[in-house]
This record gives structure tokens, C-alpha cells and sequence, in this order.
């Protein structure tokens, strides 16, 4: 038997306690109640300290129910959101004093209904007016679905197990379906396990199942029909779908009852919304653009009733009333579908490397010496139409590299769902900017270090339900996923409301695994990056989630391969913010063209701070050894990339020639210089050979006149100084 078969059936075997143990609450519930309704006795307009003690009794009356008797839960809220507005005088006091005392009796009397009885509703819609009378949101509350006690057992664990494989089989062919959303098989493979879920739970009487999974086959059934067609919405809402029946399905298993605290009429509506918003008819399109009357439309319409074979833009045409173009035209309005064509990802690189390599020969005729000499006007108007076509060209191409990162997104709706289960915590992921486009290769890089990061959130953030609760926090804590563009860069955010960076347990664990020598001062920003280190965990125990040490060294690693920078800010109680900067694409670097020792290399302007000349009044060694350059009273180390690079060169004088201050990793450096001759986008291109693992260069590119220029790695360039 499958482990929830297991579990469903040992919490039959316990369903006596269980019972005993909900007979003990609900006399708490009917106490809690008694005690409200004699406090109400003593009450009078404008006494706070007895409003406060009631107030407290229907905190506690919540408490009990939010556990352990969710369909009373709402109405306990409801005598909350009550009392606070009588004790800010928001309704008279009298008015609110009487509301009180007859929800009170109102609850009192469904205490001792049962709960089939016909009375229930009755009274539900009762009290839901006296709280509408005195401006509080009425609460639906329904029964849950009852418990499976008098049915079959095993027909429910049948159904928990055949459900779940249906639900797995869904979740591929929905993959499927985003690539052909118009293939009917895909549709079909859909389509049938909906179908089967909905029947089993109506003879099951799994009332919300049943609902829910009849809306999603009705919208399919439509796709089926050619009535309607599954969008990036539709395909989205029916990926909520399946979330919703698998925890619904797994709090049947584990509870007995599918409950209400799901939010099966929010997604029905949704889907009833999706298919209301269905694309105009042929007809409607060209009698509004004008090609058609209305007597047309009517004429194919009847002849259509006698060949239905035939589609209305066909008779029309036969006819000779409409052009083929015309209903070729109206045929896209109606799908609303930009036409698109497959192309394997190799012809796409080989593309964008040839362009490349025009934009290249490009820049070499336009910097040609021999051009110097020649002075004609329709010449110099012909390279720069050549350049500007060329410029158009290349970032037309570089477009194609980018997809959305919507995806990535999604794929972590369900990790979340899942990681909050397993560790116990209630959590919402909140997301913006899907619809930010960042490289191909990068998207397929960057879901792993978002995974980690997203799970270290969960488990080691966000805080349990009980902990939230004492530190004045709602239960449910909140990620918050957001990608956007930002100074040539794609920023993607992953933050967190939980407790934050213990930077004395940092410390201390670095301290016991070694990572740091005892006597280290570190500064805060040091202390949080010990995080980067490997094998790092402050966790003391290993489980499936986290706490072997493996996790964000491998982050900060992917981060460095894409070029890009990974920075952390937290605060205790408030939670912890890694800000992900990557660049827009992998193919070309915006850098400033230096030259050193007569060689020109590229620096990535994504690190440069700032460019000055320094007075000799600004320089200053340390120890008589280490070089440093004062900038706005704060002191930087001095690298010398000419010695770096040439080790027989001569020392120049650092007020003599120019500074680069330069970033990476929250340290900055100064970089001596000979000239900068620029600033331009260059193609990055890969080193072999002997070079290929070069400290301190990233890369080549070929520059205007031929040569190669050389691209500097930055973190490599700041270790090398470290070690000389």
C-alpha cells in the first residue's frame, strides 16, 4: 500500500482519540464563549478595560479554532475585527456592544448543531449579516467535506493514489502544451485524467474536488473544440489547478476531509474569466473591418449548416466576397498569435558568431588609416550608413539569445509549496518582473543558485508559525522573487521576511570549521560573505533540505562563470536580501579600452567606480611597502598592472599617470594605468591554448585594427595583487 494509503488508513485507527481530543477543544471553544457572554454582562459604553479582556477571549477563541476548527475560524475573526472597532470607536458602542452579545448567541447555538443539520447554514448567514450591518466582511464559511467514516475506506485510497498518477501524468503534457498549444493529443492527455478525477470525486461526494477539476476539463473540453485556446494564462491557471487538487488530495490523506481553506471558487472564477475573454468569430472581425456585411456572414452561416465540412472563411472565399488575404488577415487578429518559427540553437549561435565577426571587419574598415587619405563625402555617408546597419544588426541578433525569465520563475512556485511542507512553515512566494528577458544560456545557469537560495530562505529564514507569532510577525512568511534591468544589467532579487544573518553564529562557525584564524577582525560585510565559503552551513543538523555545507559556494561560483556579482544585505527580524547582478547577455562586455605597456586590454566598466589623476599629495605607502591612494579621505590599495603583467617594467609615478578605482566583492582597488583610449562594446571571444586559463584575463576580443585586445578578470586581478 503507498505510503498515503498508510497514513490514511492509520488515522482511522485513531480516529477515537482523535475524537476525544476534538470533544476536549470544543468544551475550550464552549468556555471561551460562556466567559465572553457573562464578561458582556458587565460591559458599559467606553470601558476599555473590559473590552480589552474580551478582546483577549476572542484571540484565544481563534487560536483554538484556527487548528483545530477551521469552518468556526473566520467567525472567531469576525468577533475579533468586532471588538477592536467598538474600542476605537469606529460603531457606537451600543450598536456594537448589541452585534457582540447576538454573535455570541449565535455561536453558542452552532456549537450545538451538528454538522449536517440544515439549521447550520442558517445560522452561518445569520451572523454574517450582523457583522455586514456593522461594516465587517461576512464570512462563507461551509462545512468541510465530511469525512469518509461510513464509506467505503478503500474506495478513498484507491482514489488518493489513482489521483496523484493522474496529477503526475498532467504536469508533463502541460510542459508540452506551452510549446504546441494547439496539438490535441497534448490537449487530450490533459484533458482524461481531469475527466477521471472529476467523476471518481462526485461519486466520492469530494464536493470541491469535483468542482475544481470539472472547471478545468470544461475549459479543455473547449480547447478540444477549437472554441477556445490555451494561452500562457490558461496554461498557467490550469498549472494552479493541479497545485490545488494535489493539496487538496494530500489533506485528504492525511486528514480524512478535502478542507475549505483552499481557493477552489478564486480559481474557477479565473478560468471562467480566461474563457469569457474568448477571441472574436471570423465573421465578427471582417464585418468590422468592413470587407464583410452582415447579410455575407448570415448567407455563410446557412450554407455552412449544409457543409459542415466547410469553414466560414472558405465559403466566403469560394463566393469570391472576400479575398484569401483578408481572411488570412483576420485568421491572425482572431488567434492573436505572432507568427514563430523553430530554429535549432546551433544555426542560432553560428548566426549571432557571424555577426559578430561583421561587426568586427566593420569597425576594422572604419578604422583603416587608408580612409584618412581619401576625401569623399558619398564614401564617409556609405561606412556610416555601414556602421549604423551593422550596430541594428548586431543587437537584432543579440535579441534573439534572450528569453523571458518567466520560467525559471515558475518552476519555483512548486519548489517553494514543497520545501513549506516539508519543513512545517507556512510560506508565499511573491514574484515581479517575469517578463524580464536575460540571456538563453544564462536562464539554464541561473536556476540551480536559485534553488539554493530559495531553500536556504526557507529553511534557514523564514521563521516556524509559533516563532512569527511571538515576534509580533503574521504567520505566513513571504519571498519576494523579482527580476529587472538596471544599468546594463540584469538584477534578479530573492528576499526574505524571516529572522535574518546571525552574524555571531557565522563568525563562531567559520571559527570551528576553520575558515577564519581566531584573532581575525572582520568587518560586517566580511562576516555575511563567509556565507560564499565551502563547505559552510550553520546549520547543526543534516537533513533532505540543508546543512551539509553545499549550497552557496556553488551559487557565488555559477555567479563568477556568468560575469556576474551575487551581494547579500540582512537585518535581524527583518529578514535577508541577495541582490543577483548579472550581464544582459554572455556574447559582448561593455568595457573601457586601457592601455598598458603599449597593450590595450578591455576592463569591464560593470566594476569601474571611478577614474582620476591623483596629486603626489594622495599617495602613500604603508610599511614602506604597500602602495595606497587616497581618494575623499579613504585609503585603496594600488595595483600596478604594468609590473602585474611585465615584471621588468618601470615603476611609474602614480600622480604621472591615471587611477581606475575598481569594485568587486563590496573591496575596491586602485588600478594604474597609462591611457584610456575609450569606452565600446566588444565580442567577447574564448582564449585555447596556452593562454586559456591565464590568471587575471577572462578573455579576447579583436579590436578595430585587427589585434586582439584582452579582457580583464577583475576578482583574478584583485587575488594576484594579494599574493605578489
Amino acid at each position: 500500500m503507498p505510503g498515503n494509503g498508510t497514513s490514511f488508513a492509520r488515522e482511522f485507527a485513531n480516529e477515537k482519540d482523535r475524537f476525544a481530543d476534538k470533544v476536549v477543544k470544543m468544551d475550550k471553544v464552549s468556555a471561551v464563549l460562556d466567559n465572553m457572554a457573562l464578561g458582556l454582562m458587565t460591559v458599559k459604553p467606553g470601558d476599555l478595560n473590559s473590552l480589552k479582556g474580551l478582546l483577549e477571549e476572542a484571540e484565544s477563541l481563534l487560536s483554538i479554532t484556527k487548528d483545530d476548527f477551521q469552518h468556526l475560524s473566520p467567525l472567531a475573526e469576525g468577533l475579533k475585527s468586532l471588538i477592536e472597532k467598538i474600542m476605537l470607536d469606529e460603531i457606537p458602542s451600543d450598536q456594537g456592544l448589541n452585534a457582540l452579545g447576538e454573535c455570541i448567541d449565535v455561536l453558542q447555538e452552532i456549537l450545538k448543531l451538528k454538522k449536517g443539520d440544515k439549521d447550520y447554514n442558517v445560522n452561518i448567514k445569520r451572523i454574517n449579516e450582523i457583522f455586514k450591518g456593522v461594516g465587517i466582511e461576512g464570512s462563507d464559511t461551509k462545512l468541510p467535506e465530511t469525512p469518509p467514516l461510513e464509506q467505503d475506506k478503500q474506495l478513498y485510497l484507491d482514489f488518493i493514489t489513482e489521483a496523484k498518477e493522474h496529477l503526475d501524468t498532467i504536469e508533463p503534457n502541460i510542459i508540452s502544451l506551452e510549446e504546441n498549444p494547439r496539438d490535441k493529443d497534448i490537449i487530450n492527455a490533459i484533458f482524461r485524467p481531469f475527466h477521471t478525477i472529476k467523476g471518481v470525486s462526485g461519486f466520492l461526494g469530494l464536493d470541491d474536488i469535483n468542482r475544481l477539476s470539472h472547471a478545468a476539463e470544461n475549459m479543455l473540453d473547449a480547447a478540444r473544440g477549437n472554441k477556445f485556446y490555451m494561452d500562457k494564462k490558461a496554461i498557467d491557471v490550469i498549472l494552479e489547478v493541479v497545485d490545488c487538487l494535489r493539496a487538496m488530495i494530500d489533506d485528504l490523506a492525511e486528514e480524512g476531509r478535502a478542507g475549505h481553506r483552499f481557493p477552489v471558487d478564486e480559481l474557477i472564477k479565473k478560468i471562467e474569466t480566461i474563457q469569457e475573454d474568448r477571441p472574436k468569430k471570423i465573421g465578427e472581425i471582417l464585418t468590422e473591418k468592413g470587407v464583410a456585411s452582415p447579410e455575407m456572414i448570415k448567407d455563410a452561416l446557412a450554407e455552412q449548416k449544409e457543409k459542415p465540412d466547410k469553414k466560414i472563411g472558405e465559403i466566403l472565399i469560394t463566393k469570391h466576397k472576400v479575398s484569401s488575404k483578408e481572411v488570412t488577415e483576420a485568421l491572425k487578429e482572431q488567434k492573436g498569435i505572432t507568427p514563430t518559427i523553430k530554429v535549432d540553437t546551433r544555426k542560432l549561435d553560428n548566426l549571432i558568431d557571424m555577426v559578430g565577426e561583421l561587426v568586427i571587419i566593420q569597425s576594422m574598415i572604419c578604422q583603416n588609416p587608408v580612409l584618412n587619405t581619401i576625401s569623399e563625402e558619398s564614401l564617409s555617408r556609405s561606412l556610416s550608413q555601414l556602421s549604423r546597419i551593422t550596430s541594428e544588426l548586431q543587437r537584432n541578433a543579440m535579441s534573439l539569445r534572450m528569453i523571458t525569465i518567466a520560467q525559471t520563475f515558475q518552476r519555483m512556485i512548486r519548489l517553494v509549496r514543497d520545501l513549506s511542507k516539508k519543513t512545517g512553515k507556512e510560506v508565499e512566494l511573491l514574484m515581479s518582473g517575469e517578463d524580464t528577458e536575460i540571456d538563453k544560456n544564462m536562464v539554464e545557469e541561473i536556476y540551480e543558485p536559485l534553488v539554493h537560495i530559495v531553500r536556504n530562505a526557507i529553511d534557514h529564514g523564514i521563521e516556524t508559525p509559533d516563532e512569527r507569532r511571538k515576534k509580533g510577525k503574521k504567520e505566513k512568511g513571504i519571498i519576494y522573487l523579482k527580476a529587472y534591468h538596471k544599468s546594463g544589467n540584469i538584477v534578479i532579487e530573492v528576499k526574505d521576511d524571516g529572522q535574518g544573518l546571525n552574524k555571531e553564529k557565522i563568525l563562531k562557525r567559520a571559527k570551528e570549521r576553520g575558515i577564519i584564524k581566531e584573532g581575525n577582525d572582520l568587518n560586517d560585510y566580511k562576516i555575511i560573505n563567509l556565507i560564499f565559503k565551502p563547505g559552510f552551513s550553520t546549520k547543526d543538523e543534516i537533513d533532505g533540505v540543508s546543512g551539509r555545507g553545499v549550497g552557496l559556494d556553488v551559487v557565488k561560483n555559477v555567479i563568477d562563470k556568468l560575469r556576474g556579482k551575487i551581494e547579500v544585505y540582512s537585518s535581524p527580524d527583518k529578514g535577508c536580501n541577495f541582490i543577483i547582478k548579472l550581464p544582459l547577455t554572455l556574447a559582448i562586455i561593455d568595457g573601457m579600452v586601457i592601455k598598458v605597456e603599449g597593450e590595450r586590454y578591455i576592463l569591464p566598466t560593470v566594476s569601474v567606480q571611478e577614474v582620476l589623476k591623483p596629486d603626489k599629495a594622495h599617495y602613500t605607502t604603508v610599511s614602506g611597502k604597500g602602495e595606497m591612494i587616497r581618494i575623499r579621505d579613504q585609503l585603496f590599495p594600488l595595483v600596478r598592472l604594468n609590473q602585474m603583467f611585465y615584471p621588468s617594467s618601470q615603476r611609474k609615478a602614480p600622480w604621472e599617470t591615471l587611477v581606475i578605482l575598481v569594485e568587486n566583492e563590496g573591496r575596491k582597488k586602485c588600478f594604474l594605468v597609462d591611457e584610456i583610449l575609450g569606452r565600446q562594446e566588444v565580442v567577447i571571444k574564448g582564449l585555447e591554448g596556452g593562454v586559456k586559463n591565464l590568471k587575471g584575463i577572462a578573455g579576447g576580443t579583436i579590436m578595430g585594427d585587427g589585434r586582439v585586445g584582452l579582457i580583464l578578470d577583475i576578482p583574478g586581478i584583485f587575488e594576484m595583487s594579494e599574493n605578489m
